[in-house]
């Protein structure tokens, strides 16, 4: 008997039930011998000859795996169809250098989508730790991850990946060129890192930036080769209180604060490109953020300890300001996706004398023109 499995989760004031996948995994390619399973949760007792089935599944697409995503659908005729039969697993592959596998296993009838970010954001933990969770503590906080990623609003999703010095590096490069060859990024990105990082690592990070939509990862078949294309580029910034006005009346010192704040703010906003995601990337205190963005002030005397906290590391990067016993939202941290046009203006420029990159930006003019008629439905 199969039973559903639920996890309920307090938005606002109204309970939502949500699905859940039965288990996350980790497995390992091993090229001239069974595939090894390297760990499992919630479910630890995973068979590893399902995890052999998994990998016959994908290699009936490539002769070896390739980096990226798999959604194999187990059939009806296996050894493990008794449980299995119509479930779908959903998988990202690192590449040949780590040949690790991370998976969800997802019921028939659960939509795969949803946990594509999640599941690769969850690899990139994985990739980056360079081992694997070895306490239940670390595996549950990998499970929570899983679980709370696809219900982040988007801007949560973008400062989360942004909080990576790999993610903004590959941003940076992208805004430059517009256009990459897959292994020329990963070469540049690797050059500018100063501690060294493998392959797969970085081409993760493309393909994490790819889901949130701002980069499209395509297959040149003229050229055989893989090219990424920028989609969207991203700012993040300071914006003025919306409640300003009221804040003002309630506490009029934060009137000159603000000012002072806002001059000195010209000379230092370059700091907000890693500040910000820190901060937007944090629940907790994104949710402190959310809850003065809708009350301008809170008093002291109506916070919690733990929130005390929050304050002082807010007071610190000077989102939020103290005039009294008044908490006063100073800076509301904030980002915006815009369209490349400063990047797509030097592109043509290159194109215009160089005749074989000129294939190259109509191809991503066309990539572009699809991505933004994608969004607009």
């Amino acid at each position: 008997m199969t039973f559903l499995r639920f996890a309920i989760f307090r938005i606002k004031p109204i309970w939502m039930v949500i699905k859940i996948p039965e288990s996350l995994f980790v497995s390992q390619w091993v090229a001239r011998g069974a595939p090894r399973l390297l760990g499992a949760y919630p479910k630890k007792d995973l068979d590893r000859n399902l995890i052999i089935d998994i990998f016959g599944l994908i290699l009936r697409e490539e002769e070896e795996p390739r980096e990226g995503f798999y959604i194999v659908k187990y059939p009806d005729d296996a050894i493990f169809s008794d449980r299995y039969a119509g479930w779908h697993f959903v998988c990202y592959f690192s590449g040949m250098e780590l040949r690790q596998l991370v998976g969800l296993i997802l019921e028939p009838n659960e939509k795969t989508a949803p946990f594509r970010g999640a599941l690769v954001r969850a690899a990139l933990r994985l990739f980056r730790r360079g081992e694997i969770p070895s306490s239940d503590e670390e595996w549950e906080n990998l499970w929570n991850l899983i679980l709370s990623y696809p219900d982040l609003p988007l801007e949560q999703r973008i400062a989360d990946i942004f909080r990576d010095i790999e993610a903004r590096f590959i941003l940076t490069i992208m805004v430059d060129e517009g256009v990459l060859t897959l292994d020329d990024l990963v070469r540049r990105v690797r050059e500018r890192l100063s501690t060294p990082v493998t392959r797969d690592l970085v081409i993760s990070y493309v393909y994490v930036l790819s889901a949130l939509g701002l980069l499209e990862v395509r297959y040149d078949e003229k050229a055989l080769i893989e090219r990424v294309y920028l989609i969207s580029d991203v700012v993040f910034y300071r914006k003025k209180p919306q409640l300003f006005k009221e804040i003002v009346e309630k506490v009029p010192e934060f009137h000159d604060e603000y000012a002072r704040f806002a001059s000195e703010y010209i000379a230092s906003w370059e700091a907000d490109l890693s500040v910000i995601p820190e901060v937007i990337g944090d629940p907790e205190l994104f949710a402190f953020i959310e809850r003065l963005r809708k009350t301008g002030v809170i008093n002291m005397s109506d916070l919690s300890e733990a929130e005390k906290s929050i304050v002082e590391k807010l007071s610190d990067i000077k989102i939020v300001k103290q005039i009294g016993d008044n908490i006063c939202l100073l800076s509301d941290p904030a980002f915006k996706l815009l369209f490349p046009r400063w990047t797509i203006s030097k592109a043509l420029q290159k194109a215009e004398e160089d005749a074989d990159f000129k294939d190259t930006v109509i191809a991503w003019l066309n990539i572009l023109r699809e991505a933004y008629l994608r969004k607009k439905r």
